[in-house]
């Protein structure tokens, strides 16, 4: 990995340390995922089918609802 050492990855993976988002984006991109996609893979990791499916939904109309407030989105 070039975004970071393996004492810090075990940190992290033994909750010792939190990423920034710039490290967050660093082994996103090691790892060849959007960094959005590895931020909500830790947040339901441990969660059921079902509720992962409530969560996208959730994130999806939040999304749509936060764009009402960029005047140059979409």
């Amino acid at each position: 990995m070039t975004a970071t050492s393996r004492t810090y990855l075990s940190a992290l993976e033994r909750g010792r340390q939190s990423p920034t988002l710039d490290k967050l984006e660093g082994i996103a991109n090691d790892i060849g995922v959007h960094p959005l996609t590895l931020l909500i893979y830790a947040y339901t990791a441990e969660l059921s089918d079902n509720e992962v499916g409530a969560a996208k939904a959730r994130v999806q109309r939040e999304l749509e609802e936060l764009a009402r407030y960029d005047p140059g989105s979409r």
